[in-house]
């Protein structure tokens, strides 16, 4: 199952880890509001999948079984093994403070969640720096991780000062608090920390964010990108030119038997036959391309090993616009009341990763799926409406008010995933509401998707009423 998180005001996050070798599968239904309005000219499918879309994949570093084995000092001079695993404590620690800070955001400042915050940015800083490295290399490294460590643990415990109830945290937590940012003050200045603390805050945080793509670089996964039927577009176009082709020919060798002069007519016909063959090319080759490559992969991803570019896994990915009937089975017999509209377009993305054993033999792998949402909030268009009311409403005598009116869409997303090993599926879905400024609410919602039992026992009726066809 996938976990949400919010990135900033337009971006979601979905994560997983994957353990186990196999076939996995995603797929993304985006159920759009704009029921016969939304289409391939508002957003291109190629430009979704390039701009609002981003499915990538980072090494976790070593299973718990084996890091125990593995963490001797011969194994950690293997220059890409030391920066795979030290970023991958690194961000697994920044996926935990993520976590508890959506926590301490989504409800009022309380002291069990800063208590765990603290104890996990003590805990994580003395695993960081109870040893350090010798090779050069490793230093730098080390240095980016610790530096940026220390400017996130600073700015995660600052901000949770500034809100709303802190003081009246206990006493014995804020003073943890502030001893934790002096001590870290103390450690900046004996490891000469400080100069790359010192700027303008809009340079300092285009620092940090430099650190942290460095520090991305050895655990996230490269993605090699290659789009799939641009034979069978060549193949349709040179088709479609030898058609229209072989018609104007013969108009013209009839033409030409009929009457040996060349009129003002003729040339017209001429002329007009290539304006269409111009006019109805583009959609012609599009549209007959898109029947023959109908139900394949529009994209493959090679994903490749950092340093060393040895191939991990295969990934097949499909992306198209469709309507309600055109859905899966599964998807139509189980979907409640809110999938009604036939007229409403849906967005539809599915990705089949292959992976390998050889690729979780050294490391676990951590799946995001990342959906930018700014593209659909700039759909939408500003209303100038106003709501009227009074300041007191038990005093019709009172001042009146006006209320501005924000225009909102709800989006409806579902995720299917499904994994070989497994032999069933499972889903999640969430209501999206987003308007002009971001996304405004991101709830949970039921699927009443079937159980793997129920699942099992409706593949095994399939199965043998295909049996019995076959007889």
């Amino acid at each position: 199952m996938f976990s949400l998180r919010r990135k900033g005001d337009y971006r979601l996050q979905l994560t997983r880890t994957l353990k186990n070798p196999g076939q996995y599968t995603v797929e993304l239904y985006l159920f759009t509001p704009y029921e016969g309005k939304f289409s391939e000219w508002t957003l291109s499918e190629q430009q979704f999948f390039f701009n609002s879309l981003e499915h990538r994949f980072r090494l976790l570093g070593l299973p718990d079984k084996k890091r125990i084995s593995k963490s001797g000092s011969s194994f950690a001079l293997l220059s890409p093994h030391y920066e795979i695993q030290y970023g991958s404590w690194l961000f697994q620690y920044r996926a935990s403070m993520d976590h508890l800070r959506q926590q301490i955001l989504g409800a009022e400042l309380a002291a069990e969640p800063v208590k765990r915050a603290l104890r996990l940015i003590q805990n994580f800083a003395q695993r960081l720096r109870k040893s350090n490295p010798e090779r050069s290399s490793h230093i730098r490294y080390f240095r980016l991780v610790d530096v940026y460590f220390s400017w996130h643990a600073e700015q995660f415990l600052l901000e949770c000062m500034t809100m709303e109830g802190y003081s009246e945290l206990n006493q014995e937590l804020r003073d943890s608090i502030r001893d934790f940012l002096q001590q870290e003050y103390r450690y900046r200045r004996e490891m000469k920390y400080l100069p790359d603390f010192r700027g303008t805050p809009t340079r300092l945080w285009n620092r940090m964010s430099l650190y942290l793509r460095l520090l991305e670089f050895p655990v996230v996964l490269r993605s090699k990108v290659v789009e799939l039927g641009s034979g069978t577009r060549k193949l349709v176009k040179a088709g479609s030119t030898m058609m229209v082709m072989s018609l104007i020919t013969y108009f013209l060798f009839n033409a030409r038997a009929s009457t040996q002069q060349l009129s003002l007519a003729l040339l017209l016909g001429i002329a007009l036959a290539y304006a269409l063959r111009d006019l109805l090319r583009d959609d012609m080759i599009a549209r007959v391309t898109s029947w023959l490559r109908k139900g394949k992969p529009r994209w493959k991803v090679r994903l490749q090993m950092p340093y060393t570019n040895k191939l991990l896994a295969v990934q097949s990915v499909w992306l198209d616009y469709r309507k309600l009937p055109d859905l899966p089975q599964q998807v139509l017999e189980h979907s409640g009341t809110w999938t009604s509209n036939e007229e409403r377009q849906i967005i539809c993305y599915r990705s089949m990763l292959n992976l390998d054993k050889a690729a979780l033999e050294q490391d676990q792998i951590q799946e995001r799926l990342s959906l930018d949402c700014e593209e659909l909030c700039a759909m939408i268009q500003a209303a100038r409406n106003k709501v009227f009311t009074w300041a007191d409403e038990d005093d019709p005598m009172s001042p009146v008010e006006a209320h501005p009116i924000e225009k909102q869409h709800d989006y409806d997303l579902l995720l299917v995933c499904s994994e070989d090993s497994t032999g069933h599926s499972s889903a999640q879905r969430w209501r999206l509401r987003l308007g002009t400024t971001g996304i405004v609410k991101c709830e949970n919602k039921k699927t009443h998707w079937p159980s793997p039992e129920e699942q099992q026992k409706k593949n095994g009726l399939a199965r043998l009423r295909d049996s019995f066809r076959r007889r």
